[in-house]
């Protein structure tokens, strides 16, 4: 058990959309296991995800933000450096004309190309964990009329659902 604290006190990981709910937690375990941490935020001018970050435990000296946005997915290589492991959480947010793609699941698929050609790219990075979208899963129940109770492997979103922020998505 002693190796694996040395060895993951030694390790740099980097996650992507750091401040997300789910990237959030993922940032807080890896600092408690003494990983350094490379997270990922679109603003870095955002004061009360910056700070929800830097509040996490083992943060200080153990954590390094940078700024990147899917839709400047350049911005990834300096926070991919370096990293055995990469933690793709982000995904596009919002969506709107003037960006370089059609809509969110085409920037969500170009961002994972790039993320992994940034990998290849630095040749540290073991393996690379993506987690796609919340569209991908939904506790609606299948009549589509409230939730289920539980959110399990039957979660699946279904092609046919509507969404009430827009309908940009690709359906097969």
């Amino acid at each position: 058990m002693e190796d694996k604290k040395i060895r993951s006190s030694k390790m740099v990981v980097c996650v992507t959309g750091g401040a997300g709910y789910i990237a959030s937690f993922l940032v807080k375990k890896l600092l408690e296991k003494g990983y350094t941490v490379h997270a990922t935020l679109r603003n870095l001018e955002d004061k009360s995800k910056v700070g929800l970050l830097k509040s996490l435990p083992n943060a200080e000296g153990k954590l390094k933000l940078f700024q990147a946005d899917i839709y400047r997915p350049e911005e990834f290589e300096q926070a991919i450096q370096g990293c055995e492991f990469v933690f793709h959480v982000a995904t596009p947010y919002v969506h709107s004309d003037g960006f370089q793609y059609k809509n969110k699941v085409e920037a969500a698929v170009e961002s994972v190309k790039n993320i992994g050609m940034a990998c290849i790219k630095y040749g540290t990075v073991k393996r690379l964990i993506y987690t796609g979208t919340v569209l991908a899963a939904s506790p609606l129940k299948d009549d589509g009329n409230g939730f289920k109770d539980l959110m399990d492997e039957t979660c699946w979103t279904p092609l046919n659902v509507q969404f009430p922020f827009g309908d940009d998505f690709v359906r097969a």
